[in-house]
């Protein structure tokens, strides 16, 4: 789906996973401000996950030790144990055209009841055991800004395989 740039692919997959005011959004401490601002756009709060060294992109391990300290799963919702919030969603990113390791970090979005948003804004033609990346999420991010490896002076792209999210952001 087609869009103005990458942080309005951000935002509108946001909205589409259904994040809104006072819901957590999980975000790498290594990213652009983009991921930030769209979860206060809509009211949300971003907390950073470390970064890997490899990668870049988010530490599984320490996500994984993140959600297990601060968080509880309560009527099938991943709840902030200290603040209440539920934790509504993950922004991984892949930074500089390096995969994160995405198989991990969907494993654990799905114990911990997460949707999970692939910023692939800098990984346009990357792959992850074969498959390209922004593919593997509940949505893909894309943007075509001037410093991107694609670009149009602007732009950008949401990827789905979901009917129901594709009609969301459409709509």
């Amino acid at each position: 789906i087609p869009v103005v740039n990458g942080t309005s692919a951000l935002h509108l997959a946001l909205i589409s996973l259904n994040v809104s005011r006072n819901h957590e959004v999980l975000i790498p401490s290594l990213n652009f401000i983009a991921s930030a601002n769209v979860a206060r756009y809509l009211g949300a709060i971003p907390h950073f996950i470390d970064s890997e060294k490899n990668t870049f992109g988010v530490d599984s391990i320490k996500l994984e030790k993140y959600l297990k300290k601060n968080s509880t799963i309560k009527n099938n919702t991943c709840i902030n144990k200290k603040t209440r919030r539920i934790i509504k969603a993950i922004i991984t990113t892949h930074i500089f055209g390096h995969p994160t390791k995405i198989d991990k970090i969907i494993k654990i979005a799905k114990r911990f009841k997460l949707k999970v948003i692939e910023d692939a804004s800098e990984g346009l033609g990357s792959f992850f055991n074969g498959k390209h990346v922004g593919t593997f999420a509940d949505v893909g991010t894309l943007s075509f800004n001037g410093n991107k490896i694609i670009t149009t002076g602007g732009g950008g792209a949401i990827l789905t395989n979901n009917l129901n999210i594709a009609k969301t952001i459409k709509h």
